[in-house]
């Protein structure tokens, strides 16, 4: 199964945290605590929010912008540079826990890409030309030093409003996956949408990787992949913390079913650089949970190598994968 990994581009960076799904599950999850944003809907002015732009973008506050109450934000992002931002600092986080980001957005004319950032954690979405609201759920998988929460529009040109901003606490169901106590992985059942995973395809708008309770086997949530005719492969990827040591052996497992049957998947503990070399399973998927349990080893080339754990559709076909586990069982 090397070949196959080799045909994978560099990832995208940074963490994208998808939006979860309609349909069955656990208890949904709940907001435990208080939001984090101080001035929220922008009703005091800009304190103690602060704004950074380009020489020809614009960040200000304007009646215009406002979805409720008087005032909302305006950020308009230049020809050149990064963005058009505005931000402020939060209380710290623990590891482990989970935060529900909420936004309102209304673009110019539909179509801008706006990053939305809490503590090191990001998704991105496009605005529509009127009011939308998006949520997310975002994993804290340690403790940080960043303690920033902000939204940037990164479309040259374009002009988004914003308004009533919350980060909060949530609470969600733990999945098999959490409650492994030895996992290498953070957010393994998907419970936190796809927060700590990374997402690639070359299949354009026939890839897609969303958290939904419709592909949960344990918990509230669980990874969906669906991939139409075009490209190769759809798929999600989760970098080790630490280097691959000498001698050193890992058990895989995963909970993986397909919506027809027949689905081919991939899994594998995966060099984060090319050529992408390492140890892989390959399971057909059926329209039953099959639980996928195999030791790996790898090559001595690997030794000091930083890998990950890539899961990946290679057919058209849509599947479901619950519950991944990486555990260092040598030495």
């Amino acid at each position: 199964m090397r070949g196959w990994t080799a045909r994978l581009k560099p990832w995208v960076l940074g963490v994208l945290a998808l939006s979860l799904g309609c349909g069955g599950g656990g208890a949904p999850p709940t907001v435990v605590g208080p939001n984090l944003v101080r001035n929220p809907s922008f009703e005091a002015g800009l304190a103690p929010w602060w704004t950074a732009t380009e020489e020809d973008g614009k960040a200000s506050l304007s009646a215009e912008a406002a979805d409720h109450g008087s005032m909302g934000v305006v950020l308009t992002k230049g020809t050149i540079g990064w963005g058009a931002i505005v931000g402020q600092a939060t209380e710290p986080h623990q590891a482990g826990e989970t935060y529900q980001a909420r936004v309102r957005l209304k673009g110019a004319v539909g179509g801008e890409r706006v990053i939305v950032r809490f503590h090191g954690q990001s998704f991105e979405v496009e605005a529509e030309p009127r009011w939308m609201t998006v949520t997310r759920l975002l994993y804290m998988h340690e403790a940080s030093d960043d303690n920033v929460a902000m939204l940037s529009v990164i479309t040259n040109g374009a002009t988004v409003h914003v308004d009533d901003v919350s980060f909060a606490k949530a609470e969600v169901a733990r999945g098999d996956a959490d409650e492994e106590e030895n996992n290498l992985l953070g957010n393994g059942s998907f419970e936190s949408d796809l927060g700590m995973w990374n997402f690639w395809t070359d299949a354009g708008s026939d890839g897609a990787a969303t958290s939904s309770p419709e592909g949960r086997q344990s918990g509230y949530a669980g990874l969906v992949l669906s991939k139409g005719p075009s490209g190769s492969a759809v798929a999600v990827k989760q970098e080790l913390r630490d280097p691959l040591a000498e001698r050193e052996e890992y058990r895989l497992e995963a909970q993986v079913k397909g919506t027809q049957g027949g689905e081919a998947v991939v899994l594998c503990l995966q060099n984060r650089d090319a050529p992408w070399d390492g140890p892989c399973i390959q399971v057909t998927a059926t329209t039953g949970w099959t639980h996928l349990s195999e030791k790996l080893t790898f090559d001595a080339a690997l030794v000091n190598k930083r890998v990950g754990v890539l899961v990946s559709l290679a057919s058209e076909g849509t599947v479901l994968v619950d519950d991944i586990i990486i555990v260092r069982t040598r030495p």
